[in-house]
């Protein structure tokens, strides 16, 4: 009896866990300036878009959002590569406002500093590999923050997933 409820209760966590992304088969979409913004570049994130009603998630397409901060707006259809403006540390907090069935969920996002983010990954990547791996790990990305030059750092937003239940 134990195994069987075991089991019912693992199956589901099972499904999820090798579920796969829905392939985004659009270009990365574009944000128009509505304002000059003196962008030093460009970054991109994925918007995703889940129903949560069902016992097991899953990942809806054809969702119609928005994506905008001070200056900046873009819609689409989830999922989909979203291309935000990169203004380094000037760039401002932003948001991803999807709708479905009449509801609307809205998250809010701040600019990561994502040159710092690959960096600090060179330490977890390093982890993997023991005890020598995060020495040698956490000195690489010593000497690559100490090192880079600052001003071409890479600004951007997080990946996100926006869960409709």
């Amino acid at each position: 009896m134990t195994i069987r409820f075991t089991l019912t209760l693992l199956a589901p966590l099972a499904l999820v866990a090798c579920a796969v992304p829905v392939e985004v088969d659009q270009a990365p979409v574009p944000y128009t300036a509505l304002k000059p913004l003196n962008e030093v570049g460009t970054s991109s994130f994925t918007v995703r878009v889940m129903n949560g009603s069902s016992r097991i998630p899953k990942e809806m397409t054809g969702i119609p959002c928005t994506f905008g901060g001070d200056g900046f707006v873009s819609s689409f259809t989830a999922p989909a590569v979203v291309t935000a403006p990169n203004m380094g540390p000037r760039t401002p907090a932003a948001s991803v406002k999807c709708s479905f069935e009449g509801r609307t969920e809205t998250r809010a996002l701040q600019a990561q500093n994502r040159t710092l983010g690959d960096i600090t990954g060179t330490v977890s990547a390093g982890a993997q590999a023991g005890v020598v791996g995060v020495l040698v790990g956490g000195a690489v990305a010593a000497a690559q923050t100490v090192t880079r030059d600052k001003s071409a750092d890479v600004w951007g937003y997080p990946d996100v997933t926006i869960t409709f239940d």
